[in-house]
This record gives C-alpha cells, sequence and structure tokens, in this order.
C-alpha cells in the first residue's frame, strides 16, 4: 500500500454532507458540483460547480442550500423571506415553492464555476438581473422548456 492510498478512505454520503457543513460553519468557501436540475437554465447538472460560504443573511434571490426536514440537501433560490425568517424558495426549473426555517438554512452561493471555466458572480448584476426576471415566468416554465427543447432539436 503506498502512502497516498493509506491517506484515503471512503466515507458516507452522510459524512460528506457533515463534512462540507463543518466546513461552511467555520466560515469556508466550499465548492458544491451541482446534481439535479432542479435549477435549470441557471444551473446545469454535472456542468457547474457552485461555490458555498454560510448564510449569515439570506437575501431575496440568492441561492440557498438548504436541508430539508428529511436531511436531504438542496439548491433553491430564495424568493420570500417572512418577518419572521422563514424563507420561501424554488427551484428555477419548478412551478411550485417551498418553504424553509432559518435554521435549516447552510449556505447560499456567491459564485458559478461552469465546465469550461468561465465564472460567473451570483451578486453581479447581470445575474440579479436575469434571476428577477426568470421568477415571473414560473407558470408557464414547462411551456418555455418545451419551446427550448424544440429548438435544440431544429439546430442538431
Amino acid at each position: 500500500m503506498t502512502d497516498m492510498e493509506a491517506e484515503l478512505r471512503t466515507i458516507s454520503a452522510g459524512e460528506a454532507e457533515d463534512s462540507l457543513v463543518s466546513l461552511i460553519n467555520a466560515g469556508d468557501t466550499v465548492p458544491l458540483k451541482v446534481t439535479g436540475s432542479s435549477m435549470v437554465p441557471f444551473l446545469r447538472n454535472g456542468r457547474d460547480t457552485v461555490w458555498l460560504c454560510r448564510a449569515d443573511r439570506p437575501k431575496k434571490g440568492q441561492i440557498l442550500f438548504f436541508r430539508r426536514s428529511d436531511g436531504t440537501f438542496i439548491l433553491h433560490r430564495i424568493r420570500r423571506i417572512g418577518s419572521d425568517g422563514i424563507m420561501t424558495v424554488n427551484g428555477d426549473a419548478q412551478k411550485w415553492c417551498e418553504t424553509v426555517d432559518p435554521e435549516n438554512a447552510v449556505a447560499v452561493a456567491v459564485r458559478i464555476t461552469r465546465q469550461n471555466g468561465k465564472t460567473v458572480d451570483t451578486n453581479g448584476f447581470g445575474f440579479r438581473f436575469l434571476s428577477l426576471l426568470w421568477y415571473p415566468t414560473r407558470p408557464v416554465r414547462p411551456f418555455l422548456f418545451k419551446v427550448g427543447a424544440a429548438l435544440r432539436g431544429k439546430r442538431k
């Protein structure tokens, strides 16, 4: 066994998530590869990496990394924050919303790295502006995704 093999060990997804949360809580900015499609078109499965930092004071429009009551971790956009701190969140590809208690908020995305190496600042004007424009499309998103798929099919 080499020295490197001796240092490596396999951990469960739960241990990895706990380690990620510990690093974030310690003040580190931590990369997380995006999995799933709930945040399309802004985040793509396997293409994008979000950089997460502690969610001390989340704001409307930010991408929130939170823990659901069943223990799963999710990335969704904050749509509303009530006076009690409860956040209404929505995946950019979804029509429905859910609520998140402040104690379940772990981190917010501060930047995104695309597969091609391009970095997007999530607090930049362009990203925030497009995010705000996207939200009102919630009722017609299925139609928009069908149109987009049809257009992509014609380009091939």
